[in-house]
């Protein structure tokens, strides 16, 4: 209520008891949780902006081959166990199944749910900071530094990379926050959070084994040296080690069962471009507030900083290095625990495996370091903060409050900038018209198709998805998680059939023809010779191996009236109602077929199978 005040240019403003009520509740709510708030709001605010840059992109190369196996498999120990390139990773096969069956290729909830386990992320860094250092506001700024650090954001446009890497960034901080607690409670409900974490983060990417040399070395600096680590926790030590030898026997079983490809030693000059690329020009430049600049092609970039910006990542660690050395103990040391992650995590892996397929080009996929960004939150603040409860923390007194805010200020100021602009860049990369355009297309085909469509395989556009993925290169496996079970049978074993159809490079769905050998009987009539109710057709095969589509033949026939007749190919048959007239007949060739049989032919019927084709299915001119 405002009320002037007599004989006075003054007035009073006078609040009800409910909104002084609510504004004191409000306060009280602020200085209790107000550290909890903020984070809160951060987190959400990262994820928004984060959402707006990954919008912009679409499914991409393993992408594809994670939806099509969904969506062909049931939920079974084999799919879910499956090795993939290297990659052991039941938890992201179980959310693809999921994806694949609630929304296929639906961008929002794929995207979503990789967005939703990164917003986790940041909270399972917050609880990380929180347990460690204790409710101080200065751990918002590593939490700051997790959240906008353009290094975890390529990860996130990219379906396949972020199954893998949202979650091990939820994993390794969790279990740090509980292997913590159990430091300084001695209770063993923690140890067993810890393992569980440790567990939960294998289950989607195979990093997640150095997460208990974290927690080795975390207890060596700061509780007890190496040899009580050692000693006084040897139980905890044989539990996560057991955890991790229980997760090896598992791999190397599913590895030996399954077609898994095998790593490689790089050359020397691939594995040192490697490393120089992935330390120099992408973890650096990345986690500083880098790279500026992005080197991009189809809906995907990789780092390419200016020469600048490296020199400059370099001076900014050595000063950094130098500066938390002299005044904090111990941070020499944890400095050398996230270098020793960056090693045995991030380059060592790659090294056996992508390097020698692709060269030193590997290290400049930020992908590959930004598990590792949860870690860097947690040793700057170590590098800077005492923890909990420690006693001299400092080597000598720290310069004035005001020159550290001051200072502090400027660089997360700065950094924070750098970020948000560098992130914007990378965003400007993102989207594919393209693909989303073939889907959407051909998901429109196929709910218009007919029941009983028989759709013959062929090779995806290159631009869509590069023929190396073999069979889940093939338009049955890209396009099947859109069809209806029945019709994904068929595309996936196409019976005969004298009406085919094929998808063109645009997604739709038209008549098939067939590319290749030609052969014509050469009798005076034009037809195979018959002998009785049967007609024996050869199959002469192109020179060229058949790509992964098969072989798909085009007999030519002609018919005075319709007729049912039986195709046999090699022991299989299939009964055909064909219209009189000049018609088709399309079938698959299995390898080794080299002729097919045509069986009850009616008398009279005037049946001559022509000529014979025999290729790739291709859209009809």
């Amino acid at each position: 209520m405002i009320t002037p005040v007599e004989g006075t240019a003054k007035i009073r403003i006078t609040l009800s008891p409910e909104l002084v009520s609510f504004l004191g509740g409000t306060r009280d709510l602020l200085r209790r949780h107000g550290l909890l708030l903020t984070a809160l709001g951060l987190v959400l605010l990262q994820i928004a902006w984060k959402a707006s840059v990954v919008a912009e992109a679409f499914f991409k190369e393993d992408d594809f081959e994670f939806m099509a196996r969904a969506a062909e498999s049931g939920l079974t120990w084999d799919y879910l166990t499956r090795v993939h390139h290297g990659q052991f990773m039941p938890g992201g096969f179980l959310l693809a199944w999921v994806t694949a069956r609630l929304a296929p290729y639906g961008w929002g909830l794929a995207s979503g749910t990789v967005l939703a386990l990164h917003a986790c992320a940041g909270l399972a860094v917050f609880r990380m900071l929180r347990v460690v250092f204790g409710p101080r506001r200065a751990v918002i700024v590593p939490l700051l530094v997790f959240l906008v650090a353009p290094v975890t954001v390529p990860a996130l446009a990219w379906w396949a990379a972020g199954l893998n890497t949202a979650p091990l960034q939820i994993a390794l901080p969790m279990a740090v926050a509980s292997h913590v607690l159990y430091l300084r409670s001695g209770r063993a409900v923690h140890v067993a959070a810890a393992a569980g974490w440790t567990l939960f983060g294998l289950a989607f990417f195979l990093k997640a084994f150095a997460i208990p040399l974290v927690l080795l070395a975390l207890t060596a600096v700061y509780f007890g040296g190496p040899r009580a680590a050692l000693r006084r926790h040897a139980r905890v030590w044989l539990l996560y080690g057991g955890t991790l030898l229980t997760y090896l026997a598992l791999y190397l079983v599913r590895a030996a069962a399954g077609d898994a490809e095998g790593g490689g030693v790089p050359e020397a000059d691939d594995a040192v471009g490697f490393v120089w690329e992935l330390v120099a020009r992408t973890f650096l430049p990345t986690v500083l507030g880098g790279p500026w600049k992005w080197f991009s092609g189809g809906d995907w970039a990789v780092t390419s900083p200016p020469g600048l910006l490296v020199a400059l990542s370099f001076v900014a660690v050595a000063a950094l290095f130098a500066g938390t050395v002299r005044y904090r103990r111990h941070a020499a040391a944890v400095w050398g625990i996230l270098l020793a992650y960056v090693v045995v995590a991030d380059i060592v892996p790659p090294l056996y495996g992508r390097v020698s397929l692709v060269g030193s080009f590997a290290g400049s996929d930020s992908r590959y370091v930004a598990d590792a960004v949860p870690l860097l939150a947690l040793v700057a603040a170590l590098a800077v903060l005492p923890i909990a409860g420690e006693a001299a923390p400092y080597r000598r007194a720290l310069p004035s409050r005001e020159a550290v805010y001051g200072l502090g200020g400027l660089l997360v100021g700065g950094f924070t900038v750098a970020s948000l602009a560098s992130t914007a860049v990378f965003g400007g990369h993102l989207g594919s018209a393209r693909r989303h355009s073939y889907l959407a297309t051909a998901e429109r085909a196929l709910a218009a198709a007919p029941a009983d469509a028989v759709v013959y395989d062929r090779t995806a556009p290159a631009d869509v998805l590069a023929p190396s993925y073999g069979p889940y290169a093939l338009t049955s496996r890209v396009l099947g998680p859109l069809a209806p079970p029945e019709l994904r049978k068929r595309m996936y074993r196409p019976p005969a059939s004298p009406v085919g159809f094929v998808f063109d490079d645009a997604g739709r769905l038209v008549p098939a023809e067939v590319k290749g050998e030609r052969t014509v009987p050469t009798a005076l009539d034009g037809c195979w010779p018959a002998s009785g109710a049967a007609v024996e057709v050869p199959i002469r095969r192109p020179a060229t191996a058949a790509g992964p589509a098969g072989t798909l033949v085009r007999l030519g026939y002609a018919s005075r009236v319709a007729v049912r007749v039986t195709l046999w190919i090699g022991d299989r048959s299939t009964q055909l109602l064909l219209r009189e007239g000049f018609g088709k007949v399309f079938f698959l060739a299995p390898p080794g077929v080299d002729r097919v049989l045509v069986t009850d032919v009616p008398a009279g019927s005037g049946f001559c199978t022509g000529d014979v084709t025999v290729g790739e299915a291709v859209p009809t001119p």
